[in-house]
């Protein structure tokens, strides 16, 4: 998840070659700066009891903040990043997955997971935004958002609440078990957050009940097989749980592709200034039969 850093986007691995809708990476030509996989040395922990990194709520800070992430919900809501999103959202493929993920059940839960600081950051605002304009356009699928990142504030947490969230007291690592249908959106976070949250429910009946919106699974996959990294037979082996379920996947991108406008440049840097908080970000939904074991000896 987000570390207090001075990079743009906290939340990320800084491993994610960000570049404009106009120019799409190569996977060959572009690799990563340093892993976008961990190593053994960052295996997940237990989960352990959570506050905020300080204990004062300052009530002006408050009151900027809200203001500015009313901003960032008014902004999001009003660009083309948007509407390509909800053009997905209301697809086929979407819809299917999520319905086959609820089954019979009337809500689903919604897990946000690595926003970072939404007072610090720009694209932690726009990734917040974004699940709080989700949930409204699910409906009353979805009853209230839980959101954990270590690093929020008592203030950030205050205003969270004010819309509707609910700070979890808790920090998973990721590992929350499911036991009633569940959206986990997990916008960039760290590889070991996703195959921890595999791990834990490694068992068909709770993949089955799981949707991730979040990194894509494929694009992992193909760091790995194309060699990316060095020490790849570790990284691999730290990540088994995500390269192994990727057969029993069906992974959406985010976003309908179509073509740029010939907007002005402000609006076209507004734009790529929200596909940095979203770029390489997938739908992911899982289809195993309930009766067969699951198998980590190979892929």
């Amino acid at each position: 998840m987000a570390t207090r850093n001075e990079s743009p986007n906290p939340n990320s691995t800084e491993a994610w070659t960000v570049v404009s809708r106009r120019r799409r990476r190569s996977l060959k030509q572009q690799q990563p700066k340093r892993s976008v996989l961990p190593g053994p040395e960052t295996l997940i922990a237990p989960p352990s009891p959570w506050i905020p990194i300080d204990s004062f709520v300052d009530r002006e800070r408050r009151s900027k903040l809200f203001q500015r992430m009313e901003s960032a919900i008014r902004r999001l809501e009003c660009s083309s990043f948007y509407r390509r999103f909800l053009l997905r959202l209301r697809g086929h493929l979407v819809q299917h997955g999520l319905a086959k993920a609820l089954s019979s059940a009337l809500e689903i839960r919604m897990v946000v997971y690595g926003v970072g600081s939404i007072e610090s950051y720009d694209p932690s605002r726009l990734q917040l935004a974004l699940a709080i304009l989700l949930r409204r356009d699910l409906g009353l699928a979805v009853p209230y958002l839980e959101v954990f990142d270590p690093i929020l504030s008592a203030t950030e947490c205050a205003v969270m609440t004010a819309f509707d969230c609910a700070v979890v007291p808790v920090d998973e690592r990721g590992r929350r078990e499911v036991r009633a249908p569940t959206l986990f959106y997990m916008p960039h976070c760290e590889a070991a957050l996703y195959d921890g949250l595999l791990e834990a429910n490694w068992r068909p009946s709770s993949l089955n009940r799981m949707v991730v919106l979040g990194n894509s699974f494929s694009a992992y996959e193909q760091f790995v097989e194309l060699g990316c990294f060095s020490g790849s037979a570790s990284v691999e082996a730290a990540v088994r749980h995500l390269l192994l379920v990727r057969r029993h996947v069906t992974e959406v991108e985010m976003e309908e592709e179509e073509e740029a406008g010939a907007g002005s440049q402000g609006k076209q840097d507004d734009e790529d200034g929200i596909f940095k908080a979203f770029h390489d970000t997938s739908w992911h939904f899982f289809d195993l039969d309930d009766d067969k074991p699951m198998d980590l000896a190979k892929r």
